[in-house]
């Protein structure tokens, strides 16, 4: 009996260290990600090269689905049962303290110490990826919110509330047709981006110390002026039903003076065809005191699959270092539109000159704010969404909403 429980042993240790020990051959990682909008051959051009400069390498790539949400359920159930059949993975900013909490994520600071990255990438982006000190993901690309407006329309961009109000109610006067301030107020999570950056553009924060904080007087203020753009009438009752595209389409047929939106609208504007071309300037949003107001921050990260093998745990850290590397930053920007993480990447006289729209987007990148950085922004995000959906379509006071939503942040952080 103790001779068979030691051969026993014998072999189910020689089984672990077959799974542990690196099989014969080359090393393949996979790598998955969202779809970057553009002709996916320089995307595969640079892949190209990460293998010739790392032979013994191959990398296979999937695509995602576009939509944030989708994207996010399927790497939950997958990450949820060990699955280790992708290794580098492309996650939107506010999953990174979540899945490292619950260990999805291999701890990157050994390969990305911190000192370094905050040196080379904008504060906010490394903030949204790092948990107790330690980095679980390294910024790919970011998005930030923006304001558009009709240069042919307003004298200039409006710098407060105020100024928004008043030029864009002179242009309605001109052209009953118009509206005057379109924005995301569906229920998902834009309509979180458009209440967060009225909350810090009324001087508000959303932490309060490490917790979420929404029971404000800055927050019934931010979440009032939405309420009260739909019922005076500046933005449309359609708002209350509206995402990204929606109101993008809307600006770009040429029936709205202002906008708030990402980033990749000014391409979309600028096209051979558009109704609005040429007649669209870009600003940060407005805030109470005129002072620029935050956009949210967006955008990607790339991290490590921690149930991958060490062997393609080691490759997989090898493409996540040239897929953020500066002249991978350039040429997302040049090919792609992409919003750089880096800092130095916004001087690059290459960008300067083929991307000026993003070289001028650093002021605003800097002043870009991470919606709440804990490991409960999920489950509190899905939760909130209802009651701020309620407010900005009249079903509730903003304070009876905010109020609510607190007591459910509350409850989910003190589990």
């Amino acid at each position: 009996m103790k001779r068979h429980l030691l051969v026993l042993v014998a072999c189910l240790a020689c089984a672990r260290q077959g799974r542990e020990a690196q099989p014969p051959g080359p090393v393949t990682i996979v790598l998955e990600h969202q779809p970057l909008w553009g002709d996916p051959a320089a995307f595969h051009a640079s892949l190209e090269r990460f293998q010739q400069e790392n032979p013994g390498v191959v990398v296979r790539t999937q695509t995602l689905p576009n939509a944030s949400d989708v994207a996010r359920e399927m790497f939950l159930t997958a990450l949820e049962g060990g699955a280790d059949d992708f290794d580098v993975f492309a996650i939107d900013v506010v999953w990174a303290p979540e899945f490292a909490r619950a260990g999805w994520l291999a701890d990157l600071t050994s390969a990305f110490p911190p000192e370094r990255l905050r040196a080379q990438y904008l504060a906010s982006t490394i903030e949204a990826v790092t948990l107790d000190g330690k980095i679980y993901a390294v910024p790919w690309f970011l998005d930030v919110g923006l304001l558009y407006y009709r240069t042919d329309l307003v004298p200039r961009a409006p710098k407060t509330y105020a100024e928004l109000q008043s030029f864009a109610r002179a242009a309605m006067a001109r052209n009953p047709g118009l509206a005057g301030y379109l924005w995301q107020g569906r229920q998902y999570e834009g309509l979180n981006c458009n209440v967060f950056e009225a909350i810090w553009g009324h001087d508000g924060d959303l932490l309060r110390d490490g917790r979420i904080a929404l029971d404000t007087d800055a927050a019934r203020a931010g979440l009032g002026f939405l309420r009260e753009a739909i019922a005076s009438g500046l933005s449309p009752r359609s708002v209350v039903a509206s995402a990204e595209e929606e109101t993008r389409r809307a600006f770009q047929d040429g029936r709205a003076v202002f906008l708030r939106n990402w980033p990749y609208v000014w391409a979309e504007v600028q096209k051979p065809g558009s109704p609005v071309r040429g007649k669209v300037g870009f600003a940060p949003l407005p805030s109470e005191t005129g002072a620029p107001g935050p956009g949210t921050l967006g955008g990607w990260q790339l991290a490590v699959n921690a149930h991958s093998p060490p062997w393609r745990r080691r490759a997989a850290e090898k493409l996540v270092a040239f897929l953020t590397s500066g002249e991978a930053a350039v040429e997302l920007a040049l090919r792609y539109s992409r919003i750089p993480a880096r800092r130095a990447v916004y001087d690059d006289p290459r960008v300067r000159e083929g991307a000026p729209f993003i070289a001028a987007l650093l002021p605003v990148a800097l002043a870009a704010r991470p919606r709440p950085v804990t490991p409960y922004y999920a489950l509190a995000s899905d939760s909130i969404q209802g009651e701020l959906s309620g407010a900005v379509a009249g079903l509730r006071s903003p304070a009876d909403a905010l109020s609510r939503a607190q007591r459910i942040v509350d409850h989910l952080e003190s589990r």
